[in-house]
C-alpha cells in the first residue's frame, strides 16, 4: 500500500476504533455506530472538538453524511443505549467503571473514553 503517514494513521485509527466498538458490543449496522466512529476519529485528531460537540463536531459529521446535527446526536445516543442494553458488560465496565452501573454516559463521555483508550 502506498499511504503517506497521515493517511495511514487515519486508517489505523479507524481500524482500532472499529475493533474497540465491536469488542464493546456496539452494533455496526446502526447508523449511529458510523457517526460515533467518525466522532472518535475526529476528536482523536482534534482534541479541542470535544469541548464543542454540538456546535462543531455533530455539524461536521452531519455534513459528511448529508444529514442534520440533531439526527447525528440522536443516532449516537440510540447506539449507546443499545450497547448498554446488549453490549459486552465486561468490556464496558472496564472502560467506564462505576459509570457503567450508575447511568449511561453522555455522547461526549463515550467519545472521550474511546479517544483516551486509543491514546493509551
Amino acid at each position: 500500500m502506498d499511504y503517506d503517514n497521515e493517511e495511514y494513521d487515519q486508517v489505523d485509527i479507524l481500524r482500532r476504533t472499529t475493533y474497540l466498538l465491536i469488542q464493546s458490543g456496539f452494533q455496526a449496522h446502526q447508523r449511529g455506530y458510523r457517526y460515533l466512529r467518525e466522532a472518535i476519529a475526529i476528536v482523536y485528531d482534534s482534541p479541542d472538538m470535544i469541548s464543542s460537540v454540538t456546535k462543531m463536531l455533530y455539524p461536521e459529521i452531519a455534513k459528511m453524511y448529508d444529514t442534520t446535527d440533531k439526527q447525528v446526536e440522536r443516532a449516537i445516543r440510540n447506539t449507546i443505549e443499545t450497547a448498554w442494553l446488549r453490549g459486552n458488560a465486561d468490556v464496558l465496565e472496564s472502560l467506564f467503571g462505576e459509570k457503567y452501573y450508575d447511568n449511561r454516559p453522555t455522547n461526549s463521555e463515550v467519545i472521550q473514553t474511546y479517544v483516551n483508550k486509543l491514546l493509551a
